[in-house]
C-alpha cells in the first residue's frame, strides 16, 4: 500500500502534474497502473499530435492552471468550490478525485483503437473503456464505492463538453439528459472537459480563444444550478 499512497498523495498535492511525472520516472506509476505503458504507445491521430500519456500530462497542467486561476463567475464560484472541497473519504476531496479522473480520462484508448481502410486511426468510444478501467483502478486502490463512482463519471462522460462544443447543441433535451445522469458531477465533468480540450487545442490551434469554451461551461452550470436544481423550467 506504500506505493498506492504515493499516488494518492500526488493527487492531493498542489502540483499533481509534477508528482505524477516523478512517479512515472521511477516506475511506480506503471507498476500500479499497467495501462500507463499503452498510453505512451497510442493516441496520435487527426486530433492529437502527441501520445495519450503526454496529452494527459498536458491536460493535468491545464486543469491545475484553471483551478489556481480561480476566475469562476461570481454566481457560480461558491457552488463550484463547495463541490470541489467536498470530502469523500480519508481526507480525499472531490478535487483530488477529479485530478485522478483527468489522468485516467483517456486510459481506454488502447482498447478502443481501430484503423480504417484509409489507414486513419480512430478511438471511437474510448470513454466507455476508460470508465471501465477507472473502476478497476479505483478497486485496486481500495477506494470507496463513492470515490469509484466519481472516477467512473469523470472518465465515462468526459466527452460531454466536446460534444456540446462541436455540435453547438445545448437544447433542453440534451442538458436534461446530462443533468439526470450526473447531477452535481456535471460540475467536475465540465471542468475536466475544459482541461482535455484545451490541452489538445494548444497544439493544434494555439490561438483559439479559451473564453468560448468557458462560455459553454458556465452556461451549462448556470442552467443546472439555477434552473434544473430549483425545478424551474428551462
Amino acid at each position: 500500500m506504500e506505493n498506492e499512497s504515493k499516488i494518492i498523495n500526488a493527487i492531493k498535492s498542489n502540483n499533481t502534474c509534477e508528482k505524477i511525472c516523478e512517479l512515472d520516472e521511477c516506475g511506480i506509476l506503471e507498476n500500479l497502473i499497467p495501462q500507463v505503458s499503452s498510453m505512451k504507445e497510442v493516441g496520435q491521430c487527426k486530433y492529437h499530435k502527441v501520445d495519450c500519456f503526454s496529452h494527459t500530462i498536458y491536460a493535468l497542467e491545464e486543469f491545475e492552471k484553471f483551478i489556481v486561476e480561480n476566475k469562476f463567475p461570481t454566481h457560480l464560484n461558491e457552488y463550484i468550490w463547495k463541490y470541489l472541497n467536498t470530502v469523500i473519504e480519508d481526507d480525499i476531496k472531490v478535487l483530488d478525485l477529479l485530478k485522478f479522473g483527468v489522468f485516467l480520462h483517456d486510459i481506454g484508448k488502447a482498447d478502443a483503437k481501430t484503423i480504417d481502410e484509409s489507414g486513419r486511426t480512430h478511438f471511437k468510444g474510448h470513454e466507455k473503456f476508460s470508465g471501465d478501467i477507472a473502476i478497476k483502478v479505483g478497486n485496486n486502490f481500495n477506494l470507496s464505492q463513492k470515490s469509484i463512482k466519481l472516477l467512473y463519471n469523470y472518465t465515462r462522460y468526459h466527452m460531454y463538453l466536446l460534444n456540446l462544443y462541436k455540435k453547438s447543441n445545448a437544447s433542453h433535451e440534451v442538458l436534461k439528459e446530462m443533468f439526470d445522469k450526473l447531477q452535481d458531477d456535471i460540475i467536475g465533468v465540465m471542468l475536466l472537459g475544459f482541461a482535455d480540450i484545451t490541452a489538445t487545442k494548444r497544439l493544434l490551434e494555439p490561438k483559439e480563444d479559451e473564453e468560448i469554451l468557458k462560455s459553454y461551461i458556465y452556461y451549462v452550470l448556470t442552467v443546472y444550478l439555477y434552473k434544473y436544481k430549483k425545478n424551474v423550467s428551462f
